[in-house]
């Protein structure tokens, strides 16, 4: 059992993984900006509503994480998003992140793939972190 995707036991759970993370902290040692991750809603999966997370992302540390809030999405410089089966393959590294945004699978909503491109170790290690939280799924996926 673990908690559910992007909710509020599970972004503080990430948040902790991430702060453990040595490998994170060297890989985003210039990244300067908050990131929303997006879960679309699919009422068919039990979500009626988008589900995000915000991370306060600052040279390799993660100075604050929770559920976004609508002015998070409003302001937020980067917005990563996808549908829960999708997340689920990220989260269980069978879709490397940079390249499922290149491939269409995840949507860059807001920022630049040119500067994300710089950042592939950083997404990995971001990836890395979230696999450490056991996560339950919407829909039983």
């Amino acid at each position: 059992m673990g908690y559910v995707l992007f909710g509020d036991d599970w972004v503080n759970a990430y948040k902790e993984s991430l702060g453990r993370s040595a490998e994170y902290r060297k890989a985003a040692a210039k990244w300067e900006w908050p990131l929303v991750l997006k879960v679309q809603k699919d009422p068919s999966l039990g979500l009626p509503d988008d589900l995000a997370v915000y991370l306060d992302l600052w040279h390799g540390e993660c100075r604050g994480a929770r559920v976004a809030t609508a002015a998070d999405l409003e302001s937020a410089p980067y917005i990563v998003s996808a549908d829960a089966f999708t997340w689920k393959q990220v989260l269980e590294k069978k879709m490397e992140p940079i390249g499922g945004i290149v491939r269409g699978k995840l949507k860059l909503a807001r920022g630049s793939i040119i500067t994300l491109a710089g950042y592939v170790q950083a997404a990995k290690y971001l990836v890395e972190a979230a696999t450490e939280v056991a996560t339950d799924f919407p829909g039983g996926l």
